[in-house]
């Protein structure tokens, strides 16, 4: 990707559809989850439309030039995001990050165990949980999507609103909520970013909104190992589907938590 010249895009242009929808949702996915990931790590204060613009652009420009060299999607937008993710990085420094409160995991360490990704303010018993499982199957397991903040969940939303969450419907607390996501819908239609958070801000029950706000949940993705998805869904509450962010994914939240993990259910997970 080295030597790629990146000209100005306005947030439209950046975003024009591509003859193949499903590079279209991988490249928006994956761009999507970048912005949120970044804008969440911005210290108070931060030009989130400015962090916004600069992916978008930066984002399908790259992602252009390596479709017309016929890169897989699937290939082309990991590799991308961690080029963009560097850039923004040193165009848009983080927070500092703060000491978690508490310890991240109440599980026992486990020979060959390895959990990746996101781990602060996640459950401790979705933890203990993860990390048992990826022991007994000497396999690592990668979080897609643990905790965020409101500002994240809310970016999150108004960025994926009008594609995978189908104007809010898709969420199951806005969808009881008609008066509200009508509200909402307006603010997106009047691209007013601000009014639409502010509006979140105001009337969402954020506890029922996500269990990510809470760290009560965590998303996988979808190529992970499904002996090592048969043997969570023992433990932990269980469901397949798309994130905010709109990757495709496997949902694991403690609305049903069996834990510490008998030996009997142990017995039923397959190698």
């Amino acid at each position: 990707m080295a030597g790629i010249k990146v000209a100005p895009l306005s947030r439209t242009a950046a975003m024009d559809p591509t003859p193949d929808p499903r590079a279209l949702e991988i490249r928006d996915a994956a761009c999507a989850a970048m912005i949120a990931e970044l804008c969440d790590a911005a210290p108070d204060g931060a030009d989130l439309d400015a962090i916004d613009t600069f992916v978008r652009g930066l984002f399908a420009s790259l992602f252009a030039a390596s479709q017309q060299k016929r890169e897989p999607p699937e290939v082309a937008a990991p590799k991308i995001a961690r080029i963009v993710a560097r850039r923004a990085r040193q165009k848009f420094p983080a927070a500092a990050p703060t000491a978690p409160t508490t310890a991240p995991s109440a599980a026992p360490p486990q020979p060959g165990a390895t959990i990746t990704g996101k781990t602060t303010g996640i459950d401790r018993k979705i933890l203990a949980i993860l990390t048992e499982v990826s022991g007994f199957y000497a396999a690592p397991i990668a979080i897609l999507s643990g905790q965020r903040s409101r500002r994240a969940q809310a970016l999150a939303l108004y960025t994926n609103w009008q594609s995978h969450l189908r104007r809010g419907k898709d969420n199951a607390w806005l969808a009881r909520k008609e008066a509200l996501r009508l509200q909402l819908d307006e603010r997106k239609q009047e691209k007013d970013r601000d009014g639409f958070i502010a509006l979140l801000e105001a009337k969402a029950d954020w506890s029922a909104l996500s269990r990510h706000l809470t760290g009560d949940e965590v998303d996988l993705a979808v190529t992970t190992d499904p002996n090592i998805i048969a043997a969570l869904a023992t433990c932990l509450n269980h469901r397949q589907g798309r994130n905010s962010e709109g990757a495709r994914c496997h949902h694991f939240d403690n609305s049903k938590t069996l834990w510490p993990i008998p030996n009997s259910t142990r017995a039923r997970w397959k190698r």
